[in-house]
């Protein structure tokens, strides 16, 4: 199996969805062509929705600016292929609430985050600085991120310095870069981002409505990024809670091959999908999504190591049903593709062998040649 072609990356910034919406053409009600898809305007001219093309993606994403200084997006879709994104904030903060999905978030800076299934992943970015994300295949991606400008925080959302942690607060007043973090979702924020992706007003109605709940989201997140994990958790983490979190882990090792959801398998172990993501977490030290993909790579190098399995059975194996998103996974855990890899074990095999049979047919000091005596 050849290493797959990088996927393109498109890149999009702040500013680039604030000038799509107010293109002319979105102003006389026009659908724009784009380069994978179709810019549509929503009525009363709040935002647009970005449809992409069926060999891309099943779905797309919405933006609307809610009032000077606050937007938001809404994504709801399921990749056709593994696409590539990098984007770019320029000055704003954002917070992403994931309710379906893992992506992670690397920079040029070395940062290695995630957008995380059941969390808010926060972050902002100074100056031409962006972050990178990959899509992959088959994967349902749901999340809302709210924007908000970073010079004017304390006074679209009402807040001072002091109810926000010193290190948000010091990016709100000095710019550049605010590290990415990750904050719990509570049950009520979730319902809040759901209310967010459908709601049940159009035009004017549609607008307050959003105005209000992005505010209601932000509150919730930010309030979480104040607490301490034990109070984020949602109470007392009782006995009963390790052995479900050991019982989840177990589950997830048993079916490693298979796609099942983290809300699968908290039904299945008798919890929320926020409490076991926060279990793990406190326990493990990684959502669940993370310490799935590390045991996933753990067995596939194994198999790459140990087995004459081709890399496609290899990928099954683990549970990547396509051969790109199995070697782009295998490279981020391990610096190599996989058949690099199983080269490598392959020349250590040969080296071990010629090793063994050098030792094999050498004879001993003591049975050398007679004629040195």
């Amino acid at each position: 199996m050849a290493d797959p072609p990088p996927p393109e990356i498109l890149s999009r910034s702040l500013h680039d969805m604030l000038a799509q919406l107010r293109d002319p053409a979105a102003a006389e009600g026009l659908s724009t062509r784009k380069s994978d898809g179709w810019s549509h305007p929503t009525p009363g001219g709040l935002g647009f929705r970005y449809e992409y093309d069926s060999n891309v993606a099943k779905g797309g994403w919405e933006f609307y600016e809610l009032h000077n200084g606050v937007c938001v997006a809404l994504v709801n879709m399921v990749a056709r292929r593994q696409l590539a994104r990098s984007h770019r904030c320029d000055d704003y903060l954002a917070l992403s609430a994931v309710l379906n999905g893992n992506v992670r978030l690397t920079d040029a800076a070395g940062t290695d985050g995630e957008l995380a299934d059941g969390y808010c992943t926060i972050y902002g970015t100074g100056g031409g600085r962006s972050f990178d994300t990959v899509y992959e295949a088959g994967d349902h991606l749901r999340w809302v991120t709210l924007y908000f400008e970073r010079g004017r925080f304390f006074e679209l959302t009402g807040l001072t310095e002091s109810d926000i942690p010193a290190d948000l607060a010091q990016y709100v007043r000095n710019g550049g870069d605010y590290p990415v973090r990750n904050v719990p979702l509570s049950e009520l924020a979730s319902l809040t981002a759901h209310q967010l992706i459908s709601p049940p007003f159009a035009r004017a109605f549609r607008g307050a409505f959003m105005s209000a709940k992005a505010l209601e989201l932000a509150c919730h997140i930010l309030f979480g990024l104040s607490q301490p994990d034990s109070e984020q958790f949602g109470g007392r983490f009782e006995a009963e809670d390790h052995r479900r979190l050991k019982r989840a882990m177990q589950i997830i090792r048993d079916n490693i091959d298979q796609q099942i959801s983290i809300h699968e398998i908290a039904e299945m172990v008798g919890m929320t999908r926020h409490r076991l993501q926060i279990g793990f977490r406190m326990i493990y030290g990684e959502t669940v999504g993370r310490i799935r993909d590390k045991l996933r790579m753990e067995l596939a190098l194994d198999l790459i190591r140990d087995s004459r399995m081709s890399m496609m059975e290899i990928a099954l194996e683990t549970g990547y049903e396509h051969a790109a998103s199995f070697t782009r996974a295998f490279k981020a855990a391990f610096g190599v593709s996989p058949i690099q890899m199983r080269k490598v074990a392959n020349d250590e095999l040969r080296v071990r062998h010629l090793a063994s049979s050098l030792k094999r047919g050498a004879k001993p000091a003591s049975e050398g040649d007679d004629d040195a005596a």
